[in-house]
C-alpha cells in the first residue's frame, strides 16, 4: 500500500488530504500530522486523512511522498527534522508561498537519495484552518512546481500525477521567477489590503466611517483577514521582491492621486479617465483569460497598429462620455453664473 504523509492539516494540507481521499484509491493511505492534536482529530472526522498521528516519525516512516503544508518559515525546521526519518527514494514536496528560500533549505538538509519538488498551489481562501478545507479547493487552479537539484524524472512525474489528481494544472517555473511573480499578484494584494484597513481604521472618524463600509470595502479588504503569520513568513522570505512591487504600487498610487488632484478641468478629467479606462481594460483582459483558464493567447511581440476593442471602448468612454459629462457641468456652471449676474443686475 502506498503512503502519503501530510504535515500540517490546515486549509491547504486538509484540502489536499480530502482531494486524495476523494479518489477512493484502496491502495493509498493518507496519514496526517499536526502540532495541535485537536486539528488532527478534526482532519480524521472531515475525511482528510485515514489517521492522524501524534509523533512525526510515525507520520513519515515508510511514506513514498511527504507533503509539508506549513507556513514558510516552519518548512525549514521541518525539513531539518525529517531529514533523518524519511526513507531513501522518498519524495518530499511543500506548499509554501515562496520558493527560493525553501529550495535552498531542501538542498541543505535533505539527504542524498531523497528528492525534493517545490510546490505552490495558486489557490486559497480568506479564512484558514481545517474547518475551511475543501476537496475542490484546487480544481482548475494552477500549481507551480520547481524540481530540486538532482530530482529524477520519476519523482517529478509522481508529483505531477499527484497535482493532476487534485484537479489542478501543474506548471514549471524557476524559483526566482516564481517569487517575483507571486510578490506582484499574491503578496502585494495582501499589503494593499493591509494598507486600506490601516489607513481607514486609524481615522478618528472610523466609528462613523465603518458604518458606511459595504461590499466594496469588504471585497477589497478581505486579504487583510488572512492568516497574519503566513503573511509574515511570505514577506520575510521574499523581502526584496515584495519591496520592489510595493514601490511600484506606491508610484502608481501617487500618479493616480496627482491625476485626481488635477481633474478639476476638462483636460485633467480626460487624463484621469484615460488612466482608469486602461486599468479597466487590462483587468478585463486578464479576467477573461482567468475564467477560461486559457493564457496561451498572451501577446509575445509588439502590439499592432490596429486598436483592440478595449482600446476603442476606452476611447469612447474617455473621448465621448467624459468630455460630454464635463461639458454639461461647465454649461451648468456657466448658466448659473449668468443667472447670478442677472439677479445682481436686477437688484441694482
Amino acid at each position: 500500500m502506498d503512503k502519503i504523509a501530510i504535515i500540517g492539516l490546515g486549509l491547504i494540507g486538509g484540502s489536499i488530504g480530502m482531494a486524495l481521499k476523494g479518489q477512493k484509491n484502496p491502495n493509498l493511505q493518507v496519514v496526517g500530522f499536526d502540532l495541535e492534536n485537536s486539528v488532527g482529530n478534526k482532519a480524521v472526522k472531515r475525511g482528510a486523512v485515514d489517521k492522524a498521528v501524534w509523533q512525526l516519525p510515525e507520520a513519515v516512516e515508510g511514506a513514498q511522498i511527504v507533503i509539508i503544508a506549513t507556513p514558510v518559515l516552519a518548512i525549514r525546521d521541518m525539513l531539518q527534522t525529517i531529514a533523518g526519518m524519511v526513507s531513501r527514494g522518498c519524495i518530499v514536496t511543500d506548499t509554501g508561498g515562496t520558493k527560493r528560500a525553501v529550495m535552498d533549505w531542501a538542498e541543505e538538509y535533505l539527504p542524498e537519495g531523497v528528492s525534493f519538488i517545490g510546490g505552490n498551489p495558486m489557490a486559497g481562501k480568506d479564512m484558514a484552518g481545517i474547518d475551511k478545507a475543501s476537496p475542490d479547493l484546487f480544481r482548475n487552479a494552477r500549481y507551480a512546481l520547481i524540481p530540486g537539484k538532482g530530482a529524477p524524472e520519476a519523482a517529478v512525474q509522481a508529483i505531477v500525477t499527484l497535482v493532476e489528481g487534485l484537479k489542478a494544472t501543474p506548471f514549471f517555473v524557476d524559483a526566482y521567477e516564481h517569487d517575483s511573480h507571486v510578490a506582484a499578484v499574491s503578496h502585494l494584494p495582501i499589503l494593499l489590503a493591509e494598507a486600506l484597513v490601516s489607513a481607514t481604521s486609524k481615522s478618528p472618524a472610523w466609528r462613523e466611517i465603518s458604518r458606511m463600509a459595504a461590499s466594496g470595502y469588504e471585497s477589497t479588504s478581505v486579504l487583510a483577514g488572512s492568516d497574519p503569520l503566513t503573511n509574515l513568513d511570505m514577506c520575510i522570505t521574499n523581502r526584496e521582491a515584495v519591496v520592489h512591487w510595493a514601490n511600484e504600487a506606491i508610484r502608481e498610487l501617487v500618479r493616480l492621486r496627482d491625476l485626481v488632484n488635477g481633474a478639476g478641468n476638462e483636460a485633467g478629467a480626460e487624463a484621469l479617465g484615460t488612466a482608469l479606462a486602461k486599468s479597466w481594460e487590462a483587468r478585463e483582459i486578464w479576467h477573461t483569460k482567468y475564467l477560461s483558464g486559457d493564457f496561451s493567447s498572451d501577446d509575445a511581440g509588439p502590439r499592432t497598429q490596429m486598436p483592440s476593442p478595449g482600446e476603442l471602448l476606452a476611447d469612447f468612454m474617455v473621448g465621448a462620455r467624459i468630455r460630454e459629462r464635463y461639458q454639461q457641468m461647465f454649461n451648468i456652471s456657466e448658466k448659473k453664473e449668468q443667472e447670478r449676474r442677472q439677479r445682481r443686475f436686477r437688484k441694482t
